[in-house]
This record gives structure tokens, sequence and C-alpha cells, in this order.
């Protein structure tokens, strides 16, 4: 959005004028939903966490200025939010050793590490070689899953694996990757679609 017009819709945010909040709200709301869907991998729960953003935005409205960050600061909720849900999650899920508590910790280290902005051409390319360096049946199988969105057992009926083989490569992928990555700012891209 054009800064000139951000402002605008700021000054006007102050004033408690709805159309303004509307405005704000199709601009942004996309890039905040996808932000929570990529980590939670839940359509409702995204959509509640966003709406809590939002929610927010119309009650501090009135201490906005015009020189207000608004894409940072809904960035940041939005986050904080993911970043409550998935540690509530890993409480109740701490005393499981299986793949889904090992994919919820990536995800949340990788959130916690987040920055307010993002360096996406530099990460995607760091992305890429810190894939390209996996083992090749693990890269592949990692591949299946995170880029083609394929399930466990279809990635072990097209590699002719078991499904407890998926498993234990996916595991692998993502220790390597949580490893090699680990210094990176924006990481959360890492499963995106957007690097598809």
């Amino acid at each position: 959005m054009d800064p000139a017009r951000l402002n605008e819709l700021i000054v006007s945010l102050r004033k408690g004028e709805k159309s303004a909040y509307l405005a704000v709200y199709n601009d942004f709301y996309g890039l905040m939903y996808h932000l929570s869907l990529h980590y939670l991998h839940d359509s409702k729960i995204s959509e509640e966490i966003v709406q809590d953003t939002f929610l927010k935005l119309w009650e501090i409205r009135e201490s906005l200025n015009p020189q207000f960050n608004l894409r940072n600061f809904l960035y940041t909720i939005t986050k904080n939010n993911c970043l409550n849900y998935l540690r509530n999650q890993k409480v109740i899920l701490r005393h499981q050793e299986n793949l889904k508590y090992l994919e919820m910790q990536f995800n949340y280290e990788a959130l916690e590490k987040l920055g307010n902005y993002i360096e996406f051409e530099e990460l995607r390319k760091k992305i890429d070689q810190a894939i390209d360096a996996l083992p090749e049946e693990i890269r592949e199988t990692f591949l299946l899953s995170r880029f083609e969105e394929l399930q466990y057992k279809e990635i072990s009926e097209r590699q002719s694996i078991s499904i407890k083989t998926v498993e234990a490569r996916m595991t692998r992928a993502l220790k390597i990757l949580r490893t090699e990555l680990k210094d990176f700012l924006a990481v959360i891209y890492l499963i995106s679609n957007i690097l598809s």
C-alpha cells in the first residue's frame, strides 16, 4: 500500500471511521491469514487469530499516529498469536515423540526468530541451497511433501517405501534444515507454498 494512502487511513482510523478500517482489513487480511495458516495448518484457527489481530487494531486505533508502521504491527500481533497457540500445543504434545511435535517445534522456533522485515529473495536462495544439500532420497521425500503437498501415504506409494520410512526421512530433513537455517530471519518461508 502507498505510504501516503496508509497515513491517510491511519488518520481516519484514529477518528473511528469504519471505511478506513475495512480498507486496512481488505489490504492486509490475506497476508496475515497465510502467515498464520502456513504455521498452524488449520484454517479455522488461522481465521480466529487474524480476527484477533484486527480486533486489537480497532481497540488501539486512537493511539495511532501517521508514522505508525501498521504492517509491522499487524505482522507482530499475528506472529505473537501464532506463538501463543503453538506454545499451548507444545504443552499438549510434550510427551509425544512424533513428527507432528517436531514440526511444531520447528515452526515455533522459526517464528521466534522472525524479524519485522522479510528478506525474501536472499532467503529463497539459502533455502534452495539447504534443500539441494540434503541427501538425495531425503530431499526427494521432502520435496514431495512440502512442494507437491502429497500425503505420507501417497509419498510411500510413489517411492515404494513404507510410511514409517517417509516419516523418518521427513524427521531427518527437518532436523538438517533447522540446523542449516537457524541463523536466518524469516525461516518461516521454508515451509511456505510461496517458495514452490
